[in-house]
């Protein structure tokens, strides 16, 4: 894979005024993140080309870089599915008609699918189309296939953070939707606790990755959604839990999720979760934005 020596310049504002933020990335890839002086937007540079990113989620961000089975994720992302669905729960009736752009092996529509009219996703890796059409589930392989103003309600979890240019992808969209139409995008926050405050070195070496070009905040998300044409309301999402965050201060490393569990009680868990939701330095954030 070929890297680009141009200076980095914002993807939001345009400004050429950057500062590298961190001297490091996932598996020690050459690109660095980088921070707008201007507007605080933070990328990663250099970023692929078109044709870098096709032949990357083509042969290697699957297969090596997550190195899971269809059968595999299906299994491990059931929980996270069956949550998803709850917390949108009120959106989701009988007579709408839902798309999820980046739908993996199909775990979030095979959950959702009892609750509305029709289910239908989009997802690039040919094994995982294999797998979820197994399932009993329509998946298409280009967001070209879905008819225009045919969806109620389209879904992308962590997907937008993969995508070169999200407003023209938004705007794109946005086509598919009816009108009043809403899409929900999930992605990871960048004022998240661990990167904003704590700074555990071994955390943002593993934190900033060449598979997501951008790391959106509330306020740049807004930004984004804004100049794509939507309406938009933003929410915090925690996924992780305090034994997740004192396991990376102990040891560097992944995996801590319940890991002290037995000693913290959930009234302890529960006030750290909301104390992070409600200063937004959350994992995750999400927008219902509006057609």
């Amino acid at each position: 894979m070929a890297f680009h020596n141009d200076p980095p310049s914002c993807y939001l504002c345009g400004s050429t005024s950057c500062t590298r933020i961190h001297d490091a990335i996932r598996y020690g890839l050459p690109p660095r993140p980088f921070r707008c002086d201007q507007c605080g937007f933070i990328f990663i540079h250099p970023r692929m080309s078109p044709e870098e990113e096709r032949e990357f989620y083509d042969n290697k961000y699957r297969s090596n870089y997550e190195d899971q089975k269809p059968e595999d994720l299906w299994t491990q992302s059931l929980p996270e599915a069956k949550k998803r669905v709850a917390r949108f729960q009120d959106l989701l009736t009988k007579d709408i008609r839902i798309l999820e752009i980046g739908s993996a092996s199909g775990f979030f529509l095979y959950e959702a699918r009892p609750y509305v009219k029709t289910v239908i996703g989009v997802e690039l890796t040919k094994q995982y189309v294999r797998y979820a059409t197994s399932k009993g589930l329509n998946i298409c392989e280009s967001l070209e296939e879905i008819p225009a103003e045919s969806c109620d309600l389209i879904f992308m979890f962590h997907v937008l953070e993969h995508i070169l240019d999200p407003i023209e992808f938004l705007k794109e969209v946005k086509k598919k939707l009816l009108p009043g139409g809403k899409v929900i995008i999930e992605v990871p926050n960048v004022d998240d606790i661990l990167v904003s405050t704590y700074k555990i070195n071994k955390h943002l070496d593993f934190y900033w990755e060449i598979a997501h070009n951008y790391y959106f905040s509330r306020e740049t998300l807004g930004k984004v959604l804004e100049k794509a044409g939507y309406r938009y309301e933003m929410y915090p999402l925690q996924r992780y839990d305090l034994s997740n965050h004192m396991y990376w201060m102990l040891t560097g490393k992944p995996g801590g999720q319940g890991f002290f569990n037995t000693i913290f009680p959930q009234s302890l868990l529960d006030e750290y979760e909301k104390n992070l939701k409600d200063q937004f330095i959350c994992d995750t954030i999400y927008a219902i934005a509006t057609k």
